[in-house]
């Protein structure tokens, strides 16, 4: 696949580093929780920043802290530089993983490039919510959060095979646009009916089926404590190990050179300064 050449990669690199010192500013400022994840939470321990072949950052909330950082957002950002970017502030955005994104600067992504969107480059939130345990919670509730997902996009996923891409089509078909959204949000209802903090275990609801089976304990996170990320002291959750361990089992190994590669599969950038790079 062709890539961005390093002079880019470094530039949008700065450009997440802005984003995400905005989004440590406004929770540090306002008693919000957040955390450093997945390949930003790995970079972070094992490389105290970025990946060196990875140039995105992604960070958790509680659910409950990500809507209240959505509602003050406006009041304390610096909104000439950021959008928030969410169902509720971008009409046809239709991700259940809400955004930081940085005015002045487009990056255009497969799932959204033909929507009529905010197309910068962005820092994405992931929510956690707090679950009921046991294998029969946990089944209906992927299936939820797989319907959550479907309705939102309205459109079936692809490369998911045969079946999987029928019944997407057949659950949408037998709903207006209308009912669509009124059952994405009554999923989402339904999942921040149970509170993070009471509960054991945890979940990320917005990623792919593997992380959606995921229960993370809910003390693995707690309120996080301060690491090293690039020029940045920003919040891992307090037991990362557990978290990574969990996730990617032995973390601190290296992968193999070939995989150290850039995974995206971004087709254009332009930079707030004005340069822009084009991947045919």
């Amino acid at each position: 696949m062709k890539d961005f050449s390093d002079e880019i990669k470094q530039e949008i690199k700065d450009v997440q580093i802005e984003i995400v010192k905005e989004i440590d500013r406004i929770c540090s400022e306002n008693g919000l929780r957040y955390y450093l994840a997945y390949g930003t939470l790995l970079g972070a321990v094992r490389h105290n920043g970025f990946i060196p072949w990875d140039d995105d950052v992604d960070i958790m909330m509680p659910y409950e802290d990500m809507v209240r950082f959505g509602e003050i957002f406006n009041d304390k950002a610096d909104t000439k530089r950021f959008f928030y970017q969410s169902p509720e502030t971008d009409s046809e955005y239709c991700l259940t993983i809400n955004r930081v994104c940085r005015n002045e600067s487009v990056i255009l992504e497969p799932t959204l490039k033909d929507k009529n969107v905010h197309h910068g480059l962005f820092v994405d939130i992931y929510p956690l919510f707090g679950i009921k345990e046991g294998f029969f919670a946990r089944k209906c509730r992927i299936f939820k959060a797989m319907k959550r997902a479907l309705y939102l996009y309205n459109e079936p996923p692809k490369h998911k095979g045969f079946i999987m891409t029928l019944g997407a089509k057949v659950f949408l078909a037998l709903k207006s646009n209308k009912g669509k959204r009124k059952a994405y949000e009554k999923y989402t209802r339904e999942f921040a009916r149970i509170s993070f903090d009471s509960s054991k275990k945890v979940s990320d609801l917005s990623s792919g089926i593997k992380m959606m089976r995921a229960e993370f304990q809910r003390e693995w996170f707690n309120n996080g404590i301060r690491h090293k990320f690039e020029d940045l002291n920003l919040l891992i959750p307090e037991n990362a190990d557990k978290i990574l361990s969990f996730i990617y089992g032995d973390y601190m190994q290296l992968p193999p050179p070939e995989k150290r590669v850039f995974h995206h599969n971004y087709s254009y950038i332009k930079l707030p300064d004005g340069k822009e790079e084009k991947i045919d």
